[in-house]
């Protein structure tokens, strides 16, 4: 017996703990944030990207000095040295006669080591800046794609919010008219209803319950859009424990102030800037110093025979400058003059945009707030009305179809309402995010 309540309570928490790694849960806007730039391959591959450009500034800083070292090692065996006739009066001979002599030794070994380094490349040099440019573009564009993901997450989890919340005033709506439906119904038994009016109100019902079915189906699909900007497994249940319906925390007015775009453009010319002055330096003279260090070992017995090795070594200066011009270098130049241009033009048109941008973000939190207060109080007045119209149907002065209008009008304009109220969160939160990532 013992055996299987060990095994009942074990299996008990493998399940709750497999349930609490399959549900991630959020209770603000803020915590998706962290849990995106954690888990997002967007903000990995961002960071990936930051990583690569510094080690490309490293790689232009060693290149500078462009050191270059070659070794060699041979191993050579005449197999038949070249004869050689020298005057045979060098060895006492008679006059006007030669001698055959043979020069070398049948095995050689030579190793050699060639090192050289640029003690002065004004290209390189200038690769420096373009590279350091690069790794300031490359952060403000990451900083653009964070602001885009932010702004989509903020569009999904306010799409969540309004979904949940209109969910909730239907969920009401549909208990209230199945409530008029059941008063009906006793008023049918006792004669003082039409059947009709039963009709009507049960399709209204039908209609309040196929919104309600329909609004479901539209937040799981939020939900799953959330997902993908998250990288949330599919198999993954969303909590969002936030409610987020107080209206405390919207008011005008809200400055925007976002200038990622013209930052942008701004680094976008320097980094032209730095590769039009880079490569305008491949007429400049370079200095290089070079040398070489060598030894040999020689016998007629067999390689490594003596191990005796002779060393020699050099060592000097060297001056480049181009004297023929390179018509790839000119088209190049001229390119980067034209890129350069463009970017500057790009960089002033990117100032308007973040100015307009900035005025359009508050026109829309704005246009936002405005309709959310006017809707508000429609939706107090509608109501007010379906209130009053249930009492007077109640009183048989108007018929199921007006009170079934009131009913419908008031619904949607609370639909309404807290669609508006995301929207008014949501167009704020655009405003905070525009003002906060810099």
């Amino acid at each position: 017996m013992k055996p299987k309540l060990i095994l009942l309570f074990l299996s008990y928490f493998f399940v709750i703990n497999c349930v609490a790694q399959e549900t991630v849960i959020f209770t603000t806007l803020e915590e998706v944030y962290a849990y995106a730039e954690t888990n997002s391959i967007s903000f990995r591959n961002a960071n990936q990207q930051i990583i690569l450009v510094k080690y490309q500034t490293l790689a232009s800083k060693l290149g500078m000095f462009n050191l270059k070292g070659t070794g060699s090692f041979t191993l050579t065996d005449n197999t038949k040295l070249n004869p050689n006739f020298i005057p045979a009066e060098v060895f006492g001979g008679p006059e006007g006669t030669f001698r055959t002599i043979t020069f070398g030794q049948k095995y050689v070994s030579n190793f050699a080591f060639e090192p050289q380094i640029d003690l002065i490349n004004p290209y390189a040099m200038a690769q420096i800046k373009v590279a350091k440019t690069n790794e300031q573009l490359t952060a403000v564009t990451n900083l653009l794609t964070k602001k885009v993901v932010y702004e989509s997450i903020s569009a999904a989890y306010h799409n969540i919010l309004s979904y949940r919340w209109q969910i909730d005033v239907t969920t009401k709506s549909l208990s209230n008219a199945e409530s008029l439906v059941h008063f009906l119904q006793n008023k049918q038994k006792e004669g003082l209803v039409r059947s009709q009016d039963i009709n009507i109100t049960l399709a209204n019902q039908l209609l309040v319950k196929d919104k309600l079915q329909q609004l479901e189906i539209q937040l799981q699909q939020q939900y799953n859009g959330l997902k993908i900007l998250c990288d949330i497994n599919p198999e993954t249940a969303i909590i969002i424990t936030g409610n987020e319906n107080s209206v405390s925390d919207i008011q005008l007015p809200i400055k925007a102030t976002g200038d990622l775009l013209q930052r942008q453009g701004e680094w976008q010319t320097k980094y032209q800037q730095a590769i039009l002055r880079a490569d305008k330096r491949w007429m400049y003279p370079t200095l290089n110093l070079f040398s070489s260090f060598s030894w040999q070992e020689s016998n007629n017995n067999n390689w490594f025979g003596t191990n005796n090795w002779f060393g020699s070594n050099y060592i000097g200066l060297k001056v480049s400058i181009p004297i023929l011009p390179e018509v790839s270098k000119i088209a190049t130049v001229k390119k980067d003059r034209i890129n350069f241009e463009i970017a500057q033009n790009n960089w002033n048109h990117n100032k308007l945009q973040d100015q307009i941008n900035n005025i359009q973000l508050e026109l829309d939190y704005r246009k936002a707030y405005e309709s959310y207060k006017i809707n508000a109080e429609i939706e107090a007045l509608q109501k007010d009305s379906y209130e009053k119209n249930l009492n007077i149907y109640r009183e048989g002065i108007i018929s199921a179809t007006d009170l079934i209008n009131s009913f419908d009008d008031w619904l949607n304009s609370s639909l309404k309402t807290v669609a508006l109220l995301a929207s008014v969160k949501y167009a704020k939160s655009k405003i905070i995010i525009s003002n906060t990532i810099k």
